[in-house]
């Protein structure tokens, strides 16, 4: 069976303030640490964060990625309640770093492109209820993309692991309090891509990609092809991908 596997890895770096923003990091009371600018609200006047630049490039450096002459940062607009601004402010056209690399004990993975842009908001989901803590809006993360190149769960969680011990070895990422979490993107014998949105933790990174081979296998041994693109979320209760919505391109 031959699985082609890309992530696309979202790291929250070790700053002490958010991206655009003097609010702390560190606040554990829900909705303590925002101000007009993380929230978005009519004038407010984004300032970056240099630490995070700082952060990102040394990682692009680590790994070997070429690095951008300049820094600039676009408007992703979507409508959701986890961004208030109605956009999140990442970076598009220009990454930080791109054409990198990662070397495996038996493979060499490329890297695409290395970026920054900002958390958004966590949502609590209970029952028909859901909560939102706008203090992780804002937050400074870096987004690993690789080609499709990763071939099994556990070649993943490999890759994983390698990518964590530069964090570390960078001092950019504590795992003590920072998030690392995942979009992977699986397809099965030259399949159509299905995208499994938001894995936090790369056990559950490897748990996650495993499932959803044995699915698309599932449906091609019933003699359902994969021809259509999805977005599934993760549900690690239940151990299983959820639909979420289909994806004309």
């Amino acid at each position: 069976m031959s699985v082609m596997i890309g992530l696309e890895i979202h790291v929250e770096l070790d700053t002490k303030s958010k991206l655009f923003c003097g609010c702390t990091t560190t606040a554990d009371e829900p909705n303590t640490a925002t101000c007009p600018t993380c929230l978005g609200l009519p004038g407010a006047k984004p300032v970056v964060n240099h630490q995070a630049i700082v952060y990102g490039i040394k990682l692009a450096l680590a790994l070997g990625c070429t690095i951008a002459p300049s820094v600039i940062f676009s408007r992703k607009t979507y409508f959701y309640p986890d961004m208030a601004k109605n956009y999140q402010i990442t970076q598009y056209e220009s990454p930080v770093g791109s054409s990198g690399h990662v070397v495996l004990p038996q493979s060499s993975i490329d890297i695409t492109r290395v970026h920054l842009e900002e958390d958004p908001a966590s949502l609590i989901h209970q029952g028909s209820t859901v909560l939102i803590d706008y203090n992780r809006s804002g937050r400074p993360l870096c987004e690993i993309v690789t080609e499709p190149q990763l071939t099994s769960a556990a070649h993943a969680r490999e890759f994983m692991k390698q990518l964590v011990t530069i964090l570390r070895y960078l001092h950019i990422f504590n795992p003590q309090k920072c998030i690392i979490k995942a979009d992977a993107n699986v397809s099965i014998h030259n399949g159509v891509r299905v995208e499994i949105k938001n894995i936090t933790g790369f056990k559950e990174i490897e748990r996650a990609i495993d499932v959803e081979i044995q699915r698309q296998q599932a449906l091609v041994n019933a003699g359902t092809p994969i021809t259509k693109m999805e977005t599934r979320g993760w549900n690690a209760d239940l151990g299983k991908t959820i639909f979420q919505r289909s994806k004309e391109t």
